[in-house]
């Protein structure tokens, strides 16, 4: 009876995390929101090349150390970008919604002067995290989520020894 409660524990756990995660994709639905996936093989191909991880134009994602055990902690990365100034309101209102929840543990959240919002959260469920990274201008905005055994609190902590790069 134990092994099944257990399993059942596991199970949820595992379902819970993937939702949460996939809950994001509801950011592409916005108008003006282009929406990029990066599946673990192509992380990978980009570890084994020793390149940092190029999503787009706008982000890259590299490591100041091992580049490769640095991006095979990611299993995925979803990229989702609005330059919609219409939209930009919806798509952070969207965003901090999806982010209320009692998983989320908020790492930086600013407000620049001019406006600008930067927060960064982190959501754990064992070895496994999911990592938001939203940023918000008047002309753009930006939601990152990295899902894998990459802990942004872990990387925080020990001083940044990856780079994200954003070109505006």
């Amino acid at each position: 009876m134990k092994r099944i409660i257990l399993s059942l524990v596991v199970l949820l756990s595992v379902v819970s995390a993937n939702a949460q995660s996939t809950d994001f994709e509801k950011m592409a639905k916005i108008k003006g929101v282009d929406y990029t996936h990066v599946d673990k093989e192509t992380i990978k191909l980009s570890a084994k090349q020793g390149k940092g991880l190029q999503l787009g134009e706008m982000v890259n994602i590299a490591s100041d150390a091992d580049g490769e055990e640095f991006l095979n902690q990611f299993d995925d990365v979803k990229v989702f970008k609005c330059e919609d100034k219409g939209s930009i309101k919806k798509f952070l209102k969207t965003a901090q919604k999806l982010l209320e929840g009692k998983e989320w543990e908020p790492l930086i959240d600013t407000k620049g002067d001019d406006g600008e919002i930067l927060k960064i959260y982190l959501s754990k469920n064992g070895e496994h995290s999911t990592n938001v990274i939203l940023a918000v201008e008047d002309e753009e905005a930006n939601l990152v989520v990295i899902n894998g055994s990459f802990d942004m609190a872990k990387q925080l902590q020990g001083g940044m020894k990856f780079n994200a790069d954003v070109k505006y």
